[in-house]
Order: structure tokens, then C-alpha cells, then sequence
């Protein structure tokens, strides 16, 4: 009876053995997984909330993706270079390479004209051959929006010299610089460009760049001509607010 006893008590610690066995093979340790994806997903969804807030800083994004296209064997053009190009082949083009000039930044470009091209002094209509000249340029402009599926927004800068204004239909070089940046965004307009797009801006003499008087106070003639210009800006679809004009002190 006793051995008998023995057996059945071995084979109870057998199946007691295999049953705790069983239980802990069939315990999952892998469960934490399924709350770590959880965290994860929210961390990432936070992270992709915070990028859509910030604010890029343009030249050092396109700085990086310069470098990154090196590593991969590739060449990196940013946008504003690429249009930069495009209005350096206007100019060159319609032969101003010496009275207008092209700057590129994060924004986009600007085309810097000298006012003698469009403007006769104290006079805010656009000479025969300022208009040619900007029909030109205007074509050009609206031909590659249409090429590459975009829309520039397109700010015109009036610029004077510090002379005071004395005579003429123009009380001050405020109104008189403001008569003139809108007069060429009126040419952009009869060509075809959205209004909500254009946006016309007179300085006055607020942003000279070359200082107008020589150390014995007289007047210097050609930093006079320098700070008389039109600033055509062609700023990207993304850009938020009108930079500042270059010159001047803010």
C-alpha cells in the first residue's frame, strides 16, 4: 500500500512540476512592449507637434542639406541660388549688368535696380525704356512661375536720395518713393499676377546705402545715384513677413 502511495505521490509532484512549468512558459515577459510603443508613438507625435511650431532657421537647414547631399555623392541646389541664377541671365540678357545687380538670402532675391533706368528726377512715371525693361523681367518671372507650379510673392522697394525735395508734384521723398514702387507693381499687375501676391513699399531715404555727404558735408554724387534704386524682391511661397530692406540702420 505504501508503494503504491509513493507512486501516486510522484506522479502528483510530476504533473504539479509540469503544470508550474507550463505556467511560466506561457507567461508573456513581452507585454511592456505593447506600453513602450504606446510611448513612443505619443513621444513622436509630440516631437512632430513642436517641428510644425518652430520656426526654420533657412540658411542653416539649407547649409545641412548641402552636407548631407555631399555625403551621398550628390549636389545640392538651394531654391533661392537656383532663382538667383535665373535673374543674373535677365540682366545679363537685357545688357544692365551695370546698373542693376542680384542679391540672394534665405527669403528668396532681390533685384536691385538703379532709379535712372525707370525715372526721370523728382518723377514717378516709368520712362519708354524702364517700361521695355520690366515688361522683360515681369514676362520672365510670370513664364517660370507657370514652368515650376508657384507662386512668388513679388515686393517692390522705392528708395531716394536725402535731398529734400524743393519743387515738383511730390511733397517728400515719402510720397514720391511710394509712387514709384507702385507704379511697377502696376505693370506686375496688368500682366497677370495676383494681386495678393504684390506688395509695394516706399523708404524714402530711411535705407541709404552709401553714406550721401563726404566728410566736409558735401554731397556725393555717386552715393546719391547708389541710394536712388527700385529693389524688386522675389521672396518663396513659404515666406511668412516682408524682410527688411538691406542699408539702413534698424
Amino acid at each position: 500500500m505504501n508503494k503504491f502511495n509513493k507512486i501516486e505521490k510522484n506522479e502528483i509532484s510530476v504533473e504539479l512540476a509540469n503544470e508550474e512549468e507550463h505556467q511560466q512558459v506561457s507567461h508573456d515577459e513581452s507585454n511592456w512592449l505593447v506600453s513602450y510603443a504606446d510611448m513612443m508613438t505619443l513621444l513622436c507625435g509630440f516631437f512632430i507637434m513642436l517641428f510644425s511650431m518652430a520656426k526654420l532657421d533657412e540658411p542653416k537647414f539649407d547649409s545641412f542639406k548641402e552636407e548631407i547631399s555631399k555625403q551621398f555623392g550628390k549636389e545640392y541646389v538651394s531654391p533661392s541660388k537656383e532663382l538667383s541664377k535665373f535673374a543674373e541671365q535677365i540682366i545679363h540678357d537685357l545688357g544692365i549688368d551695370s546698373t542693376a545687380r542680384v542679391k540672394a538670402d534665405s527669403s528668396g532675391i532681390s533685384i536691385v535696380f538703379e532709379s535712372t533706368l525707370f525715372f526721370q528726377t523728382l518723377s514717378a512715371d516709368i520712362s519708354s525704356e524702364g517700361q521695355t525693361i520690366l515688361k522683360n523681367v515681369i514676362d520672365k518671372i510670370y513664364q517660370r512661375q507657370k514652368s515650376f507650379r508657384t507662386d512668388y510673392k513679388i515686393v517692390v522697394e522705392g528708395h531716394t536720395d536725402g535731398r529734400p525735395i524743393v519743387d515738383g508734384v511730390y511733397p517728400s521723398n515719402w510720397e514720391l518713393s511710394g509712387a514709384r514702387a507702385s507704379r511697377v507693381v502696376r505693370m506686375f499687375l496688368d500682366s497677370g499676377f495676383s494681386s495678393q501676391k504684390l506688395t509695394a513699399i516706399g523708404y524714402a531715404d530711411t535705407r541709404p546705402q552709401l553714406d550721401a555727404r563726404s566728410a566736409d558735408g558735401r554731397w556725393s554724387e555717386s552715393a546719391l545715384a547708389k541710394n536712388r534704386r527700385v529693389v524688386l524682391r522675389i521672396l518663396g511661397p513659404q515666406v511668412d513677413s516682408i524682410p527688411f530692406p538691406e542699408g539702413g540702420k534698424l
